[in-house]
């Protein structure tokens, strides 16, 4: 996924904060027009005054990324059709319209995550307030009122440009720091501490499954018999087996030559059959006389679990495999095998 596509979540959340501020401000002027307003309500108002509220609350919440964007520019475009509506019933109010076009095109530069959306926002508004700008107010200056208008669109569109460019610049910056420090910068997999993020995060959401330990045979012989060039290409042939297999959520190098996987759900045959699959997987991910095994110990983890204890039950289930001929799952302190990881089919 392209980097731009991965900030736009992270720039609503953002915004989202200053354009509500913006928003319910905008509804306080409004209210305020109309108690200072002669004009009588009727079902005009009232159906704008509505209207308001309801997007207003609609764009407080929305999630999805394109009906978030749409619902901005309609809020504008609806808050300035209201005051147009009362500027053209009350001819003493019409030498605020221009003023007020400027205002709301460059104060609303910066309350859109998009360029695109501040120039079509710009166009509706001053299309909706144009109307109300009579020339009697501005006799002979009908040029100026052309120039006001393009410059208020270009002052915006600067304004809009600068911002967001800069945003996704601090944003991208932010989150390569981010990925550096969750990611284990030999293999590429999850870093300790971001595994075991992960792990409390499971918890914390009363999440349930299978962790599982491994830990490759022999690492420290196969260095010293082969040199670190090779122990590195194992470590990184690991990760790959890890990327390769699937059934797992997540995992991560939490030590040396110590990998976790988190595996959810609470079928135990499933979560055999992963283990045994990820093995396999590893025992053939790097060619003689540099292949290498993996033992591993595996534990049930529930909601609201120790996460301490899951480790500790899982290094000790690790320890067993290790001391039971190696490149083999314990679980429980039985061995996981092929037989008993299929189910029986049905009849």
């Amino acid at each position: 996924m392209p980097a731009i596509l991965k900030l736009r979540p992270r720039m609503q959340r953002l915004l989202s904060p200053a354009v509500t501020q913006a928003e319910l401000l905008g509804i306080i002027a409004w209210l305020g027009v109309l108690l200072a307003s002669p004009v009588i309500w009727g079902l005009d108002l009232m159906a704008i005054t509505l209207g308001l509220l309801i997007v207003f609350g609609c764009h407080r919440v929305a999630v999805n990324y394109r009906v978030w964007r749409l619902l901005g520019v309609v809020y504008a475009v609806l808050l300035c059709a209201g005051f147009a509506y009362v500027i053209s019933a009350n001819v003493e109010l019409q030498v605020f319209a221009l003023p007020l076009a400027v205002t709301v095109v460059i104060s609303s530069a910066i309350l859109f995550i998009a360029v695109a959306d501040f120039l079509l926002c710009a166009a509706l508004v001053w299309a909706v307030l144009w109307p109300t700008i009579t020339a009697g107010f501005y006799p002979g200056a009908q040029t100026y009122l052309f120039i006001f208008c393009l410059s208020s669109v270009s002052i915006g569109f600067i304004l809009s440009f600068s911002y967001l460019k800069n945003l996704r610049s601090v944003l991208l910056v932010e989150s390569e720091f981010r990925e550096l420090a969750q990611t284990d910068y030999l293999t590429s997999i999850l870093n300790r501490r971001a595994f075991m993020e992960s792990f409390a995060k499971l918890i914390a959401a009363n999440e349930g499954g299978w962790f599982m330990m491994l830990d490759i045979d022999s690492f420290k012989l196969k260095n010293d018999q082969f040199g670190h060039d090779v122990g590195d290409r194992i470590l990184c042939a690991m990760a790959a087996s890890l990327k390769n297999t699937p059934g797992s959520h997540s995992f991560g190098r939490i030590g040396g030559e110590e990998f976790g996987v988190l595996v959810l759900g609470d079928d135990p045959w499933a979560a055999g059959d992963f283990a045994l699959r990820l093995l396999q997987a590893i025992r053939s991910s790097v060619a003689p006389p540099h292949h290498y095994t993996c033992s591993a110990g595996m534990t049930r983890f529930s909601a609201g679990a120790d996460m301490s204890a899951v480790l500790k039950c899982a290094d000790r289930n690790l320890y067993t495999a290790k001391g039971n001929g190696k490149d083999c799952v314990y679980l429980d302190g039985a061995r996981v095998r092929e037989n008993v990881t299929k189910r029986i089919p049905k009849k």
